[in-house]
Order: structure tokens, then C-alpha cells, then sequence
């Protein structure tokens, strides 16, 4: 009968201990180290003592039919982006073909600008956004697209460009504030409230970014059919000097809040609202207003989105669109 001390010896090492210079004699020989980490949360391994026998890895076998890349790996880097004109247009990302060859145009109308309505020749189908740029508008866009990533403000998926214009493509909102200030409904205080704090979100984001549109109105803010809103025509923005917020920068929100509000803004500048029988003057829509400043009306009332979901849906049967069908090719 073999006796107990003849047994082999199989010695654990904790994590974090140098093994000795020497076994003793007849111990099998094992080097354990601790799993690796998998990105969840895991205990000290020498808390538990769980530990792992390294094995040393079989060789891969080159699979046949498969292409085998010799050599040092390489790094994954995206080329840098600058703001020159020149390396602006002749952008990796820019596909240098005409979108015509990846979408179908079904028709043209105004909707914070010219677009083009289009869907894929295949894969994926959905109606999207197609603009056209050229020349100054072209950079002006791209200088504006890349700085500038937000959820109240209308974004850009691909760009394609030819030898005469550029072209972006974006998700395709069937609305502006236009429609519905050209409908016959008034918002409510919940939907002027979900309709104006998305609106400040994203044209906040635009300023302290560095830009200013003070022409923008309602026909330059698009609205979704699930009520998002977002803030567009970025290709008349400018570059704003540095410094603290002015009364240019805060002019397109006295201007959107009272086209919402009484269906047209002021000639001569003014804030203000004139039917106070809709609108009282303690409202907390008219103090928004007169003070400007987002405190009154977008932390009394609670709103969502979807409360905005009937007033859309209204203000597409009932606002008229300009279109343009068949396309001229």
C-alpha cells in the first residue's frame, strides 16, 4: 500500500507571491494564476482563493478558404478632421459619388428648406431627408455639423458629394412650427411648454457651441410625428464673437414663443401678446416671455412629448405644404 506521504503534491501559489526557488521532492508542479478580469464586477481573486490552472494555448490553424494577414497589427485610427475649406470637401466620410445612385427622389418640398424626399433603392427602407449644398453653403454646413451633436437639433447621417454640390441625408420630419402655427389649433400651456423646452435645449446647445441664427423662426424648426423637436437650417448659422449671451442671440425665442403663442410675431420688435382673453398675463407662458428665461414655464408644467402627438397630426392634414411632383430629373 502507498503511503499518504508519497502521494504527489500539488502546491496553490496565492496571487501577488513569488514561488520558491525549490520543491520539495516528488511535488508535482503546477503554476496557477487567477482568472482574467471579464469587464463585470468581480471580488479579489485571493479573497476566495478561485484559481485557474494556465494552459498553454493550442496554436491557431489556418482555416481553409480564409485569408491570413501576416505581420505586426495595426492600429484602428480615424483620420483627424480639420476645419479648412480645402480638407473639409475632400472629407474620408464624404462618400464622392451622387446619392442618386443609393436613394430614389420621390418629390421635393419646404420644410426648413428645400428637401428631397427619398427612400433607399434597397435594404432598409424609410423616407429621409436629402439637402442640397453649394459652393459657401456647402462649407458652411459641414463646419456646423461637425461641432454640433444633439437630440433637439437636426442631424446628419451621410454626405455625398459631386462635382457640383454636396448633399446630406437625415431623418425626415414631416412638420415645422410653421404647420402648426399656420393651423387653425393653439397650443396649450403642456404642449407650448414640451414644444419650447426641447426648442431651448437644442438652440442652447447651438449658442454655446459657438453659433447664432437670428433670423430663425418657426419655419426653421422641424417636428417629428412622435413630437420631438429640433432645431434646423444650420446652414444660416454664423459664428458668434465669444463672450456672454446677447440680445441678438435671444431674439429667435421671444420670436418662435409668440408665433406659437398669437400666430405671428411683432413688426416692430416688441415682446408682448395681445389677447390676453387666451393668454392671461400671469400665465406662466407670458412671464416666460416677458422675462426670458426658461424658470416659469418649464418647471410648473409638466409635460412629454407625446402631448404633442394630436397637435401634429392635426397640423399635417390641415396646414398646406409647397411640393414640388414629379421631380424634373
Amino acid at each position: 500500500m502507498q503511503s499518504r506521504d508519497a502521494r504527489p503534491i500539488t502546491q496553490i501559489l496565492p496571487y501577488g507571491v513569488n514561488p520558491p526557488d525549490a520543491f520539495p521532492a516528488g511535488t508535482e508542479q503546477a503554476t496557477l494564476i487567477p482568472s482574467k478580469p471579464s469587464g463585470k464586477h468581480i471580488e479579489n481573486p485571493s479573497a476566495k482563493g478561485r484559481f485557474f490552472e494556465q494552459r498553454t494555448a493550442a496554436p491557431l490553424l489556418p482555416v481553409p478558404g480564409r485569408k491570413i494577414i501576416h505581420g505586426q497589427p495595426r492600429a484602428l485610427v480615424l483620420p483627424s478632421i480639420t476645419e479648412s475649406e480645402n480638407d473639409a470637401l475632400s472629407d474620408p466620410f464624404i462618400r464622392e459619388e451622387s446619392p442618386w445612385d443609393t436613394f430614389k427622389q420621390y418629390y421635393e418640398c419646404d420644410l426648413a428648406g428645400a428637401v428631397i424626399v427619398s427612400v433607399r433603392h434597397s435594404g432598409h427602407r424609410e423616407a429621409l431627408a436629402v439637402r442640397q449644398y453649394r459652393g459657401e453653403e456647402a462649407s458652411k454646413i459641414l463646419q456646423v455639423v461637425r461641432r454640433i451633436q444633439h437630440d433637439n437639433i437636426a442631424s446628419v447621417q451621410e454626405f455625398y458629394k459631386t462635382t457640383n454640390a454636396l448633399y446630406t441625408v437625415g431623418s425626415f420630419h414631416p412638420l415645422t412650427l410653421d404647420h402648426v402655427v399656420a393651423c387653425k389649433a393653439f397650443p396649450d400651456q403642456k404642449q407650448l411648454a414640451a414644444i419650447m423646452s426641447q426648442f431651448l435645449e437644442g438652440y442652447s446647445y447651438l449658442v454655446t457651441h459657438g453659433f447664432q441664427n437670428p433670423s430663425l423662426d418657426c419655419s426653421g424648426i422641424l417636428m417629428s410625428m412622435a413630437g420631438d423637436v429640433q432645431v434646423a437650417r444650420l446652414d444660416c448659422c454664423r459664428v458668434r464673437p465669444p463672450g456672454k449671451v446677447e440680445a441678438i442671440d435671444l431674439a429667435p425665442i421671444a420670436r418662435v414663443m409668440m408665433e406659437l403663442m398669437q400666430k405671428y410675431a411683432k413688426d416692430d420688435g416688441n415682446i408682448g401678446i395681445e389677447n390676453l382673453d387666451r393668454w392671461p398675463s400671469d400665465c406662466p407662458a407670458v412671464v416666460f416671455l416677458s422675462a426670458t428665461t426658461s424658470q416659469p414655464l418649464m418647471t410648473k408644467i409638466s409635460w412629454s412629448k407625446g402631448d404633442l402627438i394630436g397637435l401634429a397630426w392635426f397640423a399635417l392634414i390641415s396646414a398646406r405644404t409647397f411640393y414640388s411632383y414629379p421631380l424634373r430629373s
